[in-house]
Order: C-alpha cells, then sequence, then structure tokens
C-alpha cells in the first residue's frame, strides 16, 4: 500500500500547474519558433521579394558608381557605409517581423510568462556529477536522436529541392543579373516554405510529445494530493477569501431577488426585509433579502427604482429580521400582518397602473 501512495499516478492539480508555470517549467519545443519563422519568411518574401530584388540591383549599380571604377581608402569606406546603411534598409522589415512572429510563436506555446525564478542561479547545476547524469539521462539521449532526426529530414529535404535546380544553376551565366537575382530569391523564398512547413509538422508532433512529458514530471503521488489539499484547506487566508468570496456571491444574488419581491418592510432605518408571495406558487410569503444598516439602504433604494412598495414596519421588520432567513417562508403568527401589507400592495399597484 506504502507503495502504491509512493507512486505518481494522480493528475497535477492546479495549484501544481500554475507553481510549475512560476518557476518557468511549462510545455515548449524551439522547433515551433523555428517552423513559423521559416513559413511567416517565406510568406513575407513572396510579396516583399520584387522590392528586394530591384533594391539589389540598385545596389549592384550603385556599388559601381561609388568606387568610380578606382578602390582606394577614400571609396573603400564610403563603400562599406553604403553597404551598412543599404542592408540595414533592406533587412529591417524582416528583422522586424522575426521579432514578432518569435514572440508569438512562444505566447502561442503557453501565454504570457515572466518568471524570475527561472532566471536565478541554481548551485545545483553547478554539481558536475549531477550534470554528467543529466548529459546521459534517458531524456537528453531522446532530445539527441530527435535532434538528428530533425537534421536528416531537413538536410534531405533541402538536398532534393536544390538538386532539382542544378541545371537551372549551371545556366544562369549567360542570364541578366536581375534574372539570375531573381531566381535566387525564389529559391530562398521556395526552401524556407517546404522546409518551414516540414518543420512545423515536425515542431507539433514534438509539442504534443513535450506537453505530455510535462504532464508526467508534473504528477503527483497520492500523498502529495492529500498534504495540498490539507494546506489548501489549513490555509487561513484562502479560508478567508474562500468565506468572503461565498458572502459576495450570496449577497449579489440576494439583491437580484429584490426587484422581483412584492413589498420591502422597512424599521425604516436600521433594518429592510424583501418579502415576495406568488399565490399558486408559495405555501407562504417568503423572505427573499435582507439586511441592516447600509445594506438596508442599499435594498431601499433598490426597491424604490424597481417600483416595489416600500412600507415601515418597525415592529414586524425586527421580528422578521431575527426569526426568519433569506429564503424561508414567514412563520404562521406573522400571516395577518404580511396579509395586511399584502393588501396595501394590491392598492399600491393598482394606483400605478
Amino acid at each position: 500500500m506504502a507503495d502504491n501512495d509512493s507512486e505518481k499516478t494522480e493528475q497535477p492539480t492546479g495549484r501544481r500547474i500554475q507553481k510549475a508555470r512560476e518557476e518557468g517549467n511549462v510545455a515548449k519545443t524551439r522547433e515551433l519558433s523555428a517552423a513559423v519563422t521559416f513559413v511567416a519568411t517565406a510568406i513575407f518574401m513572396y510579396f516583399y521579394i520584387s522590392t528586394m530584388a530591384d533594391e539589389l540591383m540598385r545596389f549592384m549599380r550603385e556599388s559601381f558608381m561609388s568606387l568610380d571604377y578606382v578602390l582606394d581608402e577614400k571609396s573603400a569606406v564610403s563603400l562599406m557605409f553604403f553597404v551598412i546603411i543599404f542592408m540595414t534598409k533592406l533587412l529591417a522589415p524582416v528583422l522586424l517581423m522575426l521579432f514578432v512572429v518569435n514572440i508569438a510563436s512562444n505566447i502561442m506555446q503557453f501565454g504570457f510568462l515572466f518568471s524570475p525564478k527561472a532566471l536565478a542561479v541554481k548551485l545545483d547545476r553547478l554539481d558536475p556529477i549531477k550534470g554528467f547524469g543529466r548529459i546521459f539521462s534517458k531524456r537528453s539521449l531522446v532530445e539527441l536522436f530527435k535532434s538528428l532526426f530533425k537534421i536528416f529530414v531537413v538536410g534531405l529535404s533541402a538536398f532534393y529541392i536544390i538538386k532539382g535546380k542544378i541545371p537551372t544553376i549551371l545556366r544562369l551565366g549567360d542570364s541578366e543579373p536581375i534574372d539570375s537575382i531573381m531566381f535566387f530569391l525564389m529559391l530562398i523564398f521556395e526552401l524556407f516554405l517546404k522546409i518551414g512547413v516540414l518543420i512545423l509538422i515536425l515542431a507539433i508532433i514534438d509539442f504534443m510529445y513535450q506537453k505530455w512529458q510535462n504532464t508526467e514530471d508534473l504528477k503527483m503521488t497520492k500523498q502529495e494530493v492529500k498534504e495540498e489539499f490539507r494546506q489548501m484547506e489549513g490555509d487561513p487566508i484562502i479560508k478567508q477569501k474562500i468565506r468572503s468570496m461565498q458572502r459576495e456571491m450570496a449577497r449579489k444574488r440576494m439583491m437580484s431577488d429584490v426587484p422581483k419581491s412584492d413589498v420591502v418592510v422597512t424599521n425604516p432605518t436600521h433594518f429592510a426585509i424583501a418579502l415576495r408571495y406568488r399565490p399558486g406558487e408559495d405555501k407562504a410569503p417568503t423572505v427573499v433579502a435582507k439586511g441592516q444598516r447600509l445594506l438596508a439602504l442599499r435594498i431601499k433604494e433598490l426597491a424604490k427604482k424597481s417600483g416595489v412598495l416600500v412600507h415601515e414596519d418597525p415592529p414586524l421588520a425586527r421580528t422578521l429580521f431575527k426569526t426568519v432567513d433569506i429564503g424561508d417562508e414567514i412563520p404562521e403568527n406573522l400571516y395577518k400582518a404580511v396579509a395586511e401589507i399584502l393588501a396595501l400592495v394590491g392598492k399600491f399597484k393598482h394606483m400605478r397602473r
């Protein structure tokens, strides 16, 4: 029995998952970011490729013009600054897109997350014995196998894509510069798109595996679940919050019933009790809301706004407040007093018509 209690057979609780998240322990795969980056770059290039080709042609023309066919120290410096400015302008949209895509791909996996604990230095990671054990652990071997498999699949795909273009590449010597530039840009577009889709498929499979592995790592023993539940139940702050939430929910539910009542009996300032009576549905008038002091004032204000009669009867109000709970019917000894008030309600509604 003790062995069963020590086995991690229970699904992780919400508190354990939240604690792991605060420590940066979430299911994630680096390949998804790479895949989304590849595909996004390919899509971006599809719309940006003609602009890039034109800009590269302009770069080639202006490079030779800036040299004035003489390569010396002055022209070399001028060319260097020209290249830096040109490449910055050309690649700035691409780099900005990659920055946004990388952030978005991480948010897709685990949402917005900033974990200072994940950035903290952990001294146990400096232990060479534990480090050696991590290198040759089962998980590390699985990660190594996955990485080698991905490199093989991506490399093989790239090889076959380029292999089919070799005859065209060999004929580019007789082509116009703009045609060569367009060819290589289209080749890059094709490589990014096809490899990106391939990596995306692998990344989705890997993410599903990482999610399963993360859940397995967070699983708890039966004893851990009992201990956590005991801590949650015994925490006075949590208990206080739960009671506060319950009171607030009950108050909101009670206030929502005030407009449905027939009359509000008041003290007039200390107590307010809302009564409802539906002939055929209720055996006797029922208290649907009650309060004292500020809550009594709120009940009266809401009743007046909703067109519910507010009737002052201090003795009856005190008796109802002290003896009848919300949701309960009034006792028989109060039938006569309440019936007289309900008769006034009938006249009040008649006058309003």
